[in-house]
């Protein structure tokens, strides 16, 4: 038998009784509040056994995948091979922790964060599974769209044509787009934790203040100012900037785009001196007009008094030298005009290949310092232009090469076929498409941007006043616009010049001249000599009875329209000026037409060919003649025209 207990061992094993009453209450307690936990936990936790037999699933669990009765949770997976991965490590005694894509209740498929712990029971053996999923679907939503959002952020940022940099509260550059690099030249990992080196100094006053503005008011700006490039070069730059906020809503940095205003302003710049040249051309052109009249008194009473005066007269040299002077003074009012865009004299298709090769035999022949080398694309298009006009062209940029190689040097010479695009040819104004170019390069001392913006100006000039006018240059630029072209400089001080004209391609085939009489051709026929200028029909009279013509004065349009009227069978030939008062040129010309539709009429200005008198050509009108004019070139205009089989001269 076994011995009694005491009493003090019954009261012993009374208080251990006590204690394990009261450790089974404490753990059924906390059993009850982890499954008080479990029940209510916003995460879906399952419970499986060893054998993958699922046997519990809190509220939530319910509530995402909905009953699964004793289905493995591995056919809750889209992909069953992830759920055989994590029952595998579990059942291993491990754990797995990751994100998974499963069904959910109603077939929709969710991402979800899943935790997965193995149950053990006191040996360490593995007894079952718990998992705790937790549904991010909306999160990695939410990071998708951000993601995509990011992407069209970093698309806008890298395909920008404008240079965009965002800045750190500091004003140190986080990020810069390729375009920043391509324009400026600094790349985000030379700027690392330093400040653009790119504002000029009389800017840093209103950057700052725009850039304290922008802050203050948390909202963007946008002004003009200037900008550096890494090579030294001053862009002008239209600055677009907005706060960058943070998650607190406080200002987190500041994006900033920078449009670069350069090419904008030099096409405006383009198109002003364009504006100003077409006014400055009008007021050259009136001018020069008077001067051809009054050249042409002077020129037709020399031509007068030399025509019958004994060659050994002392007078004789006397009235050489003053046609000499006319033509020289003819020669200015020539580049007047042809600053002026006053107009193309004779059109005809030109090879402009020869053309340059005759003028760089011409102008080679008296330069010999300077070496002269030729590129010419063969075969070339031809151009339609005034022969005399191109020549005159590109003598004055040879002689201003000259000038501007002292010391002698070389003139490169090219010619091609270009297509011109729209851009290029919008601030010209002209159309795009096949033009022949002409590009003159020289090795001379060149230009400032300054002196370059000016150049075609006229009367400008960086010369001695005994070596030049200024019109050079000045006529150049209107005779190529008149044609239709285009003319640039391109030059840089102490590395010469390139001048490039651009003239339209035609198709027409060249045309050579025919030869020019020099001798007096007379003739007998009845000249109605129409021009609102007395000195005109004074002199112009005299020189056509010295042709032995019959002459009919008239004053103005109205006047010849009255003649004409009454003896239109005895007049042979009317010399029309274009310029008039009243009943110009062009109107009497079309009365003239009702009249006698066969009567020849030969068209005479001081303007040149222009516009205006190229359109009564092109009605029918049998010829032009520029004022001023010699006995001798009116004798053989009235000649062409009246001889002409074609009734046009």
């Amino acid at each position: 038998m076994s011995e009694k207990p005491t009493y003090d061992q019954l009261v012993q094993r009374i208080r251990d009784l006590e204690k394990d009453v009261a450790r089974r209450m404490r753990i059924e307690a906390q059993l009850l509040h982890f499954k008080t936990a479990v029940e209510h936990s916003s995460d879906a936790i399952g419970m499986s056994t060893a054998q993958g037999r699922h046997w519990y699933q809190n509220e939530a669990f319910d509530r995402l995948f909905g009953e699964i009765g004793q289905d493995p949770p591995s056919s809750l997976y889209v992909d069953k091979k992830i759920g055989r991965q994590v029952f595998e490590v579990i059942m291993a005694g491990g754990q797995w922790t990751g994100e998974v894509e499963m069904f959910g209740s109603a077939g929709n498929v969710l991402n979800v964060l899943l935790r997965a712990y193995a149950i053990k029971d006191k040996d360490g053996q593995v007894v079952g599974l718990v998992g705790t999923h937790t549904d991010i679907t909306a999160r990695k939503q939410a990071e998708t769209a951000l993601r995509e959002r990011e992407e069209r952020l970093r698309t806008i940022l890298v395909a920008s044509p404008d240079p965009m940099v965002m800045y750190d509260t500091d004003g140190v550059p986080q990020y810069v787009n390729p375009a920043f690099t391509e324009v400026f030249g600094w790349s985000l990992d030379e700027l690392k934790g330093k400040r653009i080196p790119f504002v000029p100094e009389d800017q840093l006053e209103k950057t700052a203040s725009e850039i304290k503005k922008i802050y203050a008011s948390r909202t963007t700006t946008r002004f003009e100012t200037q900008r550096f490039t890494k090579d030294g070069r001053t862009l002008d730059v239209i600055v677009s900037a907005a706060v960058i906020r943070g998650p607190d809503g406080l200002p987190g940095g500041m994006t900033v785009n920078l449009t670069d205003l350069s090419e904008r302003k030099s096409l405006q710049a383009q198109y002003e001196q364009a504006q100003r040249m077409e006014s400055l051309g009008t007021l050259a052109g009136g001018i020069a007009h008077d001067f051809n009249n009054l050249l042409m008194g002077i020129q037709g009473r020399a031509s007068l008094m030399a025509v019958d005066m004994d060659p050994n007269h002392p007078f004789f040299e006397h009235l050489r030298g003053i046609e000499e002077y006319v033509k020289s003074a003819g020669d200015l009012t020539e580049q007047l005009l042809g600053f002026a865009r006053g107009g193309k004299y004779e059109v005809n298709p030109l090879n402009l290949n020869e053309l340059v090769l005759s003028s760089v035999d011409m102008f080679g022949r008296t330069k010999k310092e300077i070496r002269i080398h030729t590129d010419l694309q063969d075969p070339l298009p031809s151009v339609e232009a005034d022969q005399r006009q191109i020549e005159q062209v590109l003598l004055n940029i040879f002689v201003n090469a000259w000038q501007a190689m002292p010391d002698g040097g070389t003139l490169f010479i090219q010619t091609k076929q270009e297509s011109l695009d729209p851009a290029f040819c919008m601030p010209h104004q002209v159309a795009p498409g096949p033009y022949v170019s002409v590009s003159i390069t020289d090795t001379g001392v060149g230009m400032d941007e300054t002196v370059r913006s000016r150049i075609f100006d006229p009367f400008f000039t960086t010369k001695e006043k005994s070596r030049g006018t200024g019109l050079g240059l000045a006529s150049a630029f209107g005779i190529i616009k008149n044609h239709g072209g285009i003319i640039t400089a391109d030059s840089q001080k102490g590395h010469g010049a390139t001048f490039t004209l651009y003239l339209q391609a035609s198709t027409k085939k060249v045309s050579r001249g025919t030869p020019i009489a020099h001798t007096l051709q007379k003739g007998t026929e009845t000249v109605l000599l129409v021009d609102d200028e007395a000195l005109i029909l004074t002199v112009g009279g005299a020189m056509l009875e010295k042709l032995g013509y019959r002459v009919i004065p008239a004053g103005n349009g109205e006047e010849a329209i009255r003649i004409l009227s009454g003896m239109k069978d005895k007049v042979d030939l009317v010399i029309l000026d274009l310029i008039m008062p009243g009943l110009d040129g062009g109107k009497t010309f079309d009365r003239i037409r009702k009249i006698d539709p066969t009567l020849r009429v030969l068209l005479s200005s001081g303007y040149a060919l222009d516009g205006q008198a190229e359109a009564v050509l092109k009605k029918g009108c049998n010829g032009f003649i520029q004022k001023p004019f010699t006995l001798q070139e009116l004798s053989n205009k009235i000649r062409s025209v009246v001889d002409s089989p074609d009734m046009h001269a």
